[in-house]
């Protein structure tokens, strides 16, 4: 495909991204929004959700949600597994035409174009290769793209990082994409309170499976009494754990509802979630249980041990 030429003949691009957008998600529609600046097109870059607070040092993140929501000539949606995640901008489906750019392996192909790629480590990656191989990166997109990079492998640690990933990540630094401040900005700049919070979720810990499963649990007035919303990162501290081969965080909602995320080493977490109706990839996934915590727990565990 020519990315850059079909950007440049639009006339007024919606770019999406999924609800509660992670590092992935805000560096592709980042830039592509800085893709369009440089082409002279009219862009605005929408979430169904607010967004976190700890990108904010990502450019142009103060353009996002900013937009009129009419008269325009192409869709590009990024980093949505399926038209659920887009949220209400779904509804922009079949009434203008739709490119979209995905690594999810539940990804039924829903716009009108589909670049979808399971087995890359993020839809970064895949735009990272089609803007080079166009020399369309500047120095702002090459950050931003390094961003999805760097976070959707774990910082270069989960096994999704290939020898295509390095090469992408150099050539990104060959265009300028300033890794350092990157790596700055989203691991070495964790605030007292999110320290606290981390505390918190340590002591919450519970084992199964002889110890090869790690249960987090953070509640909301866990979350009150650190001042600090941001659970993003928890997970990682029972990963880190040398007999943990699946690590989870249950993040307590309001209404009864726990927002349940998984991390493993080899096992397909992406199964686990499932049973709830979640998804994602093979070492990540999630979804949402309703009930009372002891019974969350109970099923989540068992939607595990079930596939062991």
């Amino acid at each position: 495909m020519n990315l850059t030429k079909k950007i440049k003949q639009a006339k007024k691009i919606l770019i999406v991204g999924h609800v509660r957008p992670d590092g992935d998600c805000l560096g592709a529609g980042l830039a592509l929004y800085r893709l369009a600046q440089k082409s002279g097109t009219q862009a605005e870059l929408v979430y169904d959700s607010d967004l976190p607070f700890h990108y904010s040092f990502m450019q142009y993140y103060d353009c996002i949600n900013k937009a009129s929501l009419s008269d325009y000539d192409l869709l590009i949606i990024v980093d949505c597994g399926d038209r659920f995640r887009m949220g209400k901008y779904a509804e922009f489906l079949g009434k203008v035409h739709s490119i979209q750019f995905d690594h999810h392996i539940s990804n039924d192909g829903f716009a009108d174009e589909n670049y979808v790629y399971p087995y890359r480590s993020s839809t970064c990656e895949i735009l990272s290769e089609i803007l080079l191989d166009e020399d369309a990166v500047d120095s702002e997109m090459a950050t931003l793209l390094y961003v999805g990079l760097s976070t959707d492998t774990g910082h270069f640690m989960h096994n999704n990082v290939t020898s295509v990933v390095f090469s992408l990540a150099a050539k990104l630094m060959e265009k300028g994409a300033d890794a350092y401040n990157v790596n700055c900005a989203l691991y070495r700049s964790r605030t007292w309170e999110k320290t606290k919070l981390i505390g918190k979720a340590i002591q919450s810990m519970k084992f199964f499976g002889d110890g090869s499963i790690c249960v987090i649990s953070v509640m909301q007035s866990d979350l009150t009494d650190c001042g600090c919303l941001l659970t993003e990162g928890l997970i990682d501290v029972a990963m880190d754990i040398g007999s943990v081969k699946v690590a989870v965080c249950m993040a307590q909602q309001p209404n009864n509802k726990y927002k349940v995320s998984m991390r493993s080493k080899g096992f397909d977490v992406a199964c686990a979630a499932a049973v709830f109706g979640g998804g994602g990839h093979v070492q990540a996934a999630g979804c949402v249980v309703c009930g009372y915590y002891e019974d969350v727990l109970r099923k989540v565990v068992k939607s595990i041990t079930d596939g062991m």
